[in-house]
């Protein structure tokens, strides 16, 4: 994960976890039932964000074994201590780092979790270094974003698209950048049969993949938008705009997503990759 997608998240750290988090935590929770996690197990949560696959997993090792996660992000890498503190839980730490460049011995970790991460990196030079990290026999288990077809996602980046600035400051041109390659990565390496190549190819062994469907629904279309804009790339688009343009966007963004909205809420589905092998 570069530093560059690191100080992004700083700057929405505490929006990302009040409302973004909530949505991921069923999902996070199906990732965690995809290994066996023991007590006195070593884990490690790549890319642990706010620190919501780590505090998961912390139960099931328990005080016996330890959970560390690792992240770009400073000002994420804050809230998850905090959270791990009021949690009670000892036996978590998290470090800033560098998914392609581990700061950890060889064969150090019994698991490898990782989350809504690996788009954010070089993801065979991410790979190898969980591959190194793990213990002979150590299980990996990964979620990464699909393609999916009907998304309010689509709708609101056609819109940003649309009306995005021709001359853009550094900042939003790196977001830019950023957003283009977790979209290569979506399209083409977020595929079964690319990826569990990928994964082969970094030495894994029992490759498993199989492909998710998660049925999301919070309370309207403005808590989509509020979920929305604590994407680098969103945040940066609308932060550019004026603000005539800006509401003139919100307004049409409310009137064609309306299609989301149901009698429990607006809703729609993501699918999500989940990769299981191990070392």
């Amino acid at each position: 994960m570069n530093l560059t997608s690191g100080a992004i998240y700083d700057v929405l750290a505490s929006e990302y976890e009040r409302v973004v988090v909530p949505v991921y935590r069923p999902i996070a929770k199906r990732l965690i039932q995809h290994t066996d996690l023991r007590p006195g197990w070593r884990v490690l949560d790549a890319g642990t964000g706010t620190g919501l696959i780590a505090l998961l997993a912390a139960p099931r090792v328990t005080k016996t074994g330890q959970v560390i996660g690792v992240d770009a992000s400073d000002a994420m890498l804050k809230i998850a201590r905090d959270k791990a503190a009021q949690f009670g839980f000892t036996h978590c730490e998290f470090q800033t780092g560098d998914l392609e460049a581990l700061r950890f011995e060889d064969r150090t970790f019994d698991a490898v979790l990782s989350q809504f991460a690996l788009h954010h990196t070089d993801p065979s030079q991410a790979l190898r270094e969980f591959y190194r990290v793990l213990k002979p026999g150590g299980a990996l288990v990964i979620h990464e974003w699909m393609e999916s077809p009907n998304v309010p996602n689509r709708i609101l980046n056609d819109l940003v698209q649309h009306n995005r600035v021709s001359e853009p400051a550094e900042a939003l041109r790196l977001a830019r950048q950023h957003a283009e390659r977790v979209r290569d990565f979506r399209i083409n390496i977020s595929q079964p049969g690319v990826f569990q190549t990928m994964l082969e190819q970094s030495g894994f062994v029992d490759v498993g993949i199989r492909k998710e469907e998660h049925v999301i629904r919070i309370a309207s279309v403005d808590a989509f938008l509020e979920m929305a804009r604590a994407s680098p790339l969103i945040y940066a688009e609308l932060n550019a705009l004026s603000r005539e343009t800006y509401l003139q966007l919100m307004n049409q963004a409310r009137d064609q997503l309306k299609s989301f909205e149901t009698v429990r809420g607006f809703e729609w589905v993501y699918n999500v990759l989940a990769a299981t092998a191990r070392r």
